[in-house]
């Protein structure tokens, strides 16, 4: 559950930060981190930025580890922490996040963080075995099955504390990851099959194609010659019962 900076010329911890101390919800850090320069009192700050399963993007200096601020959540948060009991307590983020192992994108030029999310509660309950001949607590969980879910695609403002500048609401939890590019152009796929295009300044919904399988892969980009190209697998996700596929799929602008 936590960040660490490791020395890579002998391997020592430079430091750490641990998201969710004494765990028992399954918040790991899934997310890739992302490096950049954050502004702070008209100073720059060697930073580095990493979503969480808990819903927020936490910034660090990354020299010395220190928070910098935690951002707004970009996912409904209940009952986040607490404890499990025996009749059950329903808490969102549940155990996929929050943000999974989408990895984000982030613009220097707006100061914009794209994150993908999941709203998808989990119920923790307090259960009891025999462990060597003694009673011992565990905790089990699982999806909430009879609760809605849906996804986020967020752009939150690094300049701003992480406030969200936009959100838009998906008919299914995103997991795959999301590619900002120079254009003003937000890359992002979903369950659903869809590749979806947004205009990343304030997300307007441009563009779409269907790839016949659920687009739960990072979207890439490339260029070869002069051309710039958009790539994406089309895969799918098992465990969020999105549909299988095995196609990589390119895009580009017409000659």
């Amino acid at each position: 559950n936590s960040l660490v900076a490791i020395d890579v010329n002998n391997g020592e911890t430079r430091w750490h930060y641990q998201q969710v101390p004494h765990d028992l919800w399954g918040y790991d850090v899934a997310s890739t981190s992302v490096l950049f320069e954050h502004i702070a009192n008209g100073k720059k700050v060697p930073a580095i930025a990493i979503s969480g399963k808990t819903g927020w993007v936490y910034v660090h200096n990354r020299v010395n580890g220190e928070l910098l601020y935690k951002s707004e959540p970009v996912v409904p948060q209940s009952n986040l922490f607490a404890a499990p009991t025996e009749k059950g307590v329903l808490a969102s983020p549940g155990s996929f996040g929050g943000v999974s192992w989408s990895p984000t994108s982030f613009d220097q030029s707006s100061g914009l963080f794209y994150v993908a999310g999941i709203h998808k509660p989990s119920r923790y309950f307090l259960r009891h075995g025999e462990y060597e001949g003694q009673r011992t607590p565990y905790i089990e969980y699982g999806l909430a099955k009879d609760q809605p879910n849906w996804g986020t695609l967020t752009a939150l403002d690094l300049r701003n504390a992480g406030k969200i500048k936009w959100q838009v609401k998906t008919d299914l939890p995103l997991i795959g990851g999301v590619l900002a590019t120079a254009g003003n152009l937000l890359f992002v796929g979903g369950g659903d099959g869809m590749f979806n295009a947004h205009r990343a300044s304030d997300g307007k919904h441009l563009w779409q194609f269907n790839c016949g399988a659920g687009v739960n892969a990072p979207p890439v980009s490339y260029k070869i010659g002069d051309k710039q190209y958009i790539g994406v697998a089309a895969g799918g996700h098992f465990l969020m019962g999105y549909s299988g596929g095995d196609a990589f799929i390119a895009f580009g602008l017409a000659d």
